[in-house]
C-alpha cells in the first residue's frame, strides 16, 4: 500500500553513539520511574534508604548521560530528516525539544529534591540540607519532581508510539534507524 510518505534510504541510520545514548537515556528514565513508584512500599529504615539511594545514584548517572548526549548532539550527533509532510518534521523537532527540556528540568528538580530532603546515600554519605530553615520547600519540590517526571514519561511514551506508528503504519525507516544493529 502506498502511503505517499517517502522512505528513508536503508543507509540512513543514526551513528552508534547517538543510538547508545538514546537507549541508555530511555532505560534509565524507565528504571528511575519504576523505582520512584515503589520507594514508599519499602519498609522504613535501611530498605527505603537503599531504594531512595539507588534512585539518586541512577539519577546522577542519567545526569551524566544526558549531559554527554546534549554535548554530542550539539557537536557531532546525527540528525536525520523525518520522512513525510513538513508538519511531521516540525512535530518531531518539537517533541525532541520537549523531551530534552523535560529531562533537564526533572533532573534539576531531582538534585534539588535530594538537597532539600538532606538525603543519605546508603547510610554512608549525607547530602547536606539546602535551606534547612525552609521546611515548606520540601513538599513543593517533591511534588514538582513527581508531576514533571510523570509528564516526561507520558511524552516519552507518545514518542515511542510515534516511532511505532512510523514503523507499522507508514512503513518507513524512522524506528529502524535508531535501533542497535
Amino acid at each position: 500500500m502506498d502511503t505517499g510518505i517517502a522512505t528513508t534510504p536503508a543507509a540512513a541510520k543514526h551513528d552508534p553513539r547517538t543510538i547508545r545514548l538514546h537507549w541508555w537515556t530511555a532505560a534509565l528514565v524507565a528504571v528511575l520511574w519504576i523505582i520512584a513508584q515503589v520507594i514508599d512500599d519499602f519498609p522504613r529504615g535501611l530498605p527505603r534508604v537503599s531504594a531512595r539511594s539507588t534512585h539518586i545514584v541512577l539519577g546522577f548517572v542519567l545526569v551524566l548521560v544526558v549531559a554527554r548526549r546534549i554535548a554530542w548532539r550539539a557537536r557531532q550527533g546525527s540528525r536525520l530528516a523525518v520522512p513525510g509532510p513538513h508538519w511531521m518534521a516540525i512535530a518531531a523537532r518539537a517533541a525532541h525539544h520537549l523531551l530534552y527540556a523535560g529531562l533537564v528540568v526533572v533532573l534539576l528538580l531531582g538534585i534539588t529534591n535530594a538537597w532539600v530532603r538532606g538525603d543519605n546515600l546508603f547510610g554512608l554519605v549525607a547530602i547536606p540540607k539546602l535551606l534547612p530553615g525552609h521546611a515548606q520547600l520540601r513538599p513543593t519540590i517533591e511534588s514538582l519532581h513527581k508531576v514533571l517526571a510523570n509528564a516526561l514519561v507520558i511524552v516519552a511514551a507518545l514518542h515511542a508510539l510515534a516511532a511505532l506508528y512510523h514503523h507499522f503504519r507508514l512503513k518507513d525507516d524512522v524506528l529502524r534507524r535508531m535501533l542497535p544493529r
